[in-house]
């Protein structure tokens, strides 16, 4: 789906460059060393913390390499 608006396409930017695709999740898992499962279970327990208002790390098993 373009992955943040819930259509079921995941690889469809619906000509907004600004939409999210599989394509772009796959490259920030690989700039990171992560598996694509590891980057979205990531940026999920990133979005809890940043509703329920904390700005502290989940504590992930897989840090940001430089």
């Amino acid at each position: 789906m373009c992955m943040n608006c819930g259509c079921g396409k995941p690889d469809d930017r619906h000509g907004n460059p600004d939409n999210i695709t599989r394509e772009d999740l796959e490259r920030a898992a690989r700039a990171n060393g992560q598996s694509l499962d590891e980057a979205v279970r990531n940026i999920d327990e990133t979005s809890h913390s940043t509703r329920a208002g904390s700005s502290e790390s989940t504590g992930s098993s897989q840090s940001m390499q430089s």
